[in-house]
């Protein structure tokens, strides 16, 4: 018996792919490859090898923030495990509602606390995170449906918005250089 996933057209294969990494790296754009700290307050960066690259790449300068360190922003970041917010099995749908649910309310929360430097940005992510649970639910949370729809390609291109990778580049430098993450 061939299984369903040997037997889907490499279209389907290559946007499936590319919802799940761009959901993974919008988690990673939004929390901005969020660290956890131990007891010295010295940082790890969490990080997957199974990400590729963005399809996109940033066009926007690194600008030079200044804030502090221990806004509710800063300690939002500081308190996201991000392993433990896409944590789940990308081909169970339940799982991937889960998990795409909890990134939403996550981003809601960095929304609110963001500072107005960088607000903007956090919208920008939170909003595409918030259109693909949108096109996944529609399809019950399956990648398969989703790269099957009619409007799948649409979705793809919305994610693959350079202003994303412009909005990662901004947060991962006020990340580092304000909440010194």
């Amino acid at each position: 018996m061939i299984s369903s996933r040997l037997a889907r057209p490499a279209r389907v294969v290559r946007l499936v792919r590319l919802v799940r990494v761009v959901l993974a790296a919008s988690a990673v754009v939004a929390l901005a490859a969020c660290s956890t700290g131990d007891d010295e307050g010295a940082a790890t960066t969490t990080t997957s090898t199974s990400l590729a690259p963005l399809p996109s790449t940033p066009t926007t300068p690194v600008p030079d923030y200044e804030g502090d360190p221990d806004s509710p922003f800063c300690t939002l970041l500081r308190d996201i495990d991000p392993s433990a917010i896409l944590s789940g099995d990308g081909d169970d749908p339940a799982a991937v509602r889960d998990a795409i649910g909890r990134l939403v309310a996550v981003l809601a929360d960095a929304a609110e606390a963001a500072p107005p430097e960088i607000v903007e940005d956090v919208a920008l992510v939170g909003g595409g995170v918030a259109a693909l649970d949108e096109a996944l639910a529609a399809v019950d949370y399956d990648f398969d449906a989703l790269a099957a729809a009619g409007d799948a390609e649409e979705v793809a291109a919305a994610m693959n918005d350079p202003a994303f990778a412009d909005a990662g580049v901004r947060l991962g430098a006020y990340r580092s250089q304000v909440c010194q993450l």
